[in-house]
């Protein structure tokens, strides 16, 4: 089977559907057999949805000859990260292998939006155990083994969202869903040079998701482009009572640049990282300042990393209680994990209390920033892709502190809530891309994702696929 689907755009494969040069069924099958044929390549795959997938499809294209259409994701085929519960019969493993014959009855909120759009949902994709909530130092700390680049099969795809990052860039699927607590959509989607949106916290209900951390988790899209990413995001985002966390959202509000955009540059952003992503970065930014105001800003002197570390081990440590009294933890991959308790991750009160404070800090000190500018910019990672081999935890540690920029804003964005996008911007001397993030304040996710779209139309990083 040739290539002739992979890597169209969601809008390209949109129109042939609308327009019925292809079927529902048609770009269903061929998609099935690419994640059958190619999803092993990458440990992309937890199950395929095949039986149910072809059902959905059935239906997509009889209200097409109906004239029924129903917007842009109709007919289109997409995955999703095997956290979200389906009920459809294909088990939700979370990754991990005490959970690998678990279903549900319910439906996650962000399948039951997706399938009403018309979407086909053809398969769970891996991901790190447990979303990485018990702590994990290498790449094969999943059930489904480490995910694999398809820009160079000797290294990671990144996580937890492996997966979907690793589907999505080798063209087997056109958009995946992901989750972030910290880091994981952003950090695959630089990984595999892929577009990934971090949205802001509630918009996309969580209801029907495995929970990590309940104050941090976060559900998105990753896809080939800003342009697959706004279409996306559009159709998952709204109040959900399902969801406690969930709000009502001001999307549409933000959807063009301001002609007096100021981009913020924390100081010292690309000290001590990787002369790639470096050399790219100052690239992009040369692009940007061009058009708009470029302002140097400094980022709060808190102990963010260390506050989110905390709320999200007490969470952890609550959520995955039972897991930690029947010593579950000990089937896992991740080594490290074996010895874990519930005693020694749980965190105490005074701890636990101390970093919500923090939190209410940043958001007024956040707000400060957000007041001179209306976006910060900066690489997603000091590097590009680890080896699959390699304990990446500490691969640069001796240069790159919890106290750098890049982790700070990392750390800030899933602390409170903030948006976030990766856009690829280059690719380093192994041929491994690199990218960039664009964080907004709290519900200027279509701001972001406009500003993406604006490199997106300058450059064609976004339109180069692995072989």
């Amino acid at each position: 089977m040739n290539n002739q689907f992979s890597f169209c755009s969601i809008s390209e494969l949109s129109n042939l559907i609308k327009n019925k040069k292809v079927s529902p069924v048609e770009l269903t099958r061929y998609f099935l057999n690419k994640l059958e044929t190619n999803g092993p390549q990458y440990n992309a795959i937890a199950h395929i949805n095949k039986k149910s997938a072809l059902k959905q499809a059935e239906v997509a294209e009889k209200k097409i000859f109906n004239n029924e259409y129903l917007g842009s994701l109709h007919g289109i085929p997409y995955a999703a990260k095997d956290l979200l519960s389906t009920n459809d019969g294909s088990p939700t493993t979370w990754g991990a292998k005490p959970f690998l014959k678990q279903h549900y009855e319910v439906e996650s909120t962000i399948i039951t939006k997706l399938n009403s759009a018309g979407a086909i949902l053809c398969a769970k994709t891996s991901m790190v155990e447990f979303a990485g909530g018990m702590g994990y130092q290498q790449p094969n700390a999943s059930a489904f083994g480490p995910g694999i680049n398809p820009w160079n099969k000797s290294f990671w795809s990144g996580g937890s969202s492996s997966g979907s990052g690793s589907a999505v860039a080798s063209g087997i699927i056109p958009f995946a869903i992901g989750s972030e607590t910290w880091g994981s959509i952003l950090s695959p989607a630089s990984n595999c040079g892929i577009t990934g949106l971090r949205p802001t916290f509630g918009i996309v209900s969580r209801f029907g998701s495995m929970v990590l951390s309940w104050t941090l988790d976060k559900i998105g899209p990753l896809a080939l482009s800003s342009n697959d990413i706004e279409i996306i995001t559009q159709n998952i985002i709204g109040k959900d009572d399902k969801d406690p966390y969930s709000i009502e959202n001001s999307f549409n509000l933000i959807n063009k640049i301001p002609k007096d955009l100021k981009i913020g540059i924390p100081d010292g952003i690309t000290n001590n990282i990787q002369n790639e992503v470096k050399d790219n970065f100052n690239t992009t930014l040369k692009i940007l300042e061009s058009r708009y105001t470029l302002i140097p800003i400094k980022l709060p002197d808190i102990p963010i990393s260390a506050a989110t570390r905390t709320i999200l081990s007490a969470e952890v440590s609550s959520a995955f209680e039972e897991v930690f009294e029947k010593g579950l933890q000990t089937k896992l991959n991740a080594q490290e994990t074996h010895y874990s308790s519930l005693a020694t991750n749980a965190v105490l009160a005074k701890d636990y209390i101390k970093s919500l404070r923090i939190q209410n800090i940043l958001h007024q000190q956040m707000n400060g920033i957000f007041n001179n500018v209306d976006i910060i910019i900066s690489p997603v990672k000091p590097s590009t892709a680890s080896k699959i081999n390699e304990n990446f935890r500490w691969a640069t540690r001796k240069e790159f502190s919890e106290d750098h920029p890049i982790t700070l804003i990392g750390a800030i964005g899933n602390l409170i809530g903030l948006p976030g996008i990766s856009i690829p911007n280059g690719f380093d001397k192994n041929a491994l891309p690199t990218s960039f993030q664009i964080m907004g304040n709290i519900q200027s996710d279509h701001l972001i994702i406009k500003c993406a779209q604006l490199i997106q139309n300058e450059t064609d990083w976004h339109n180069k696929h692995p072989n």
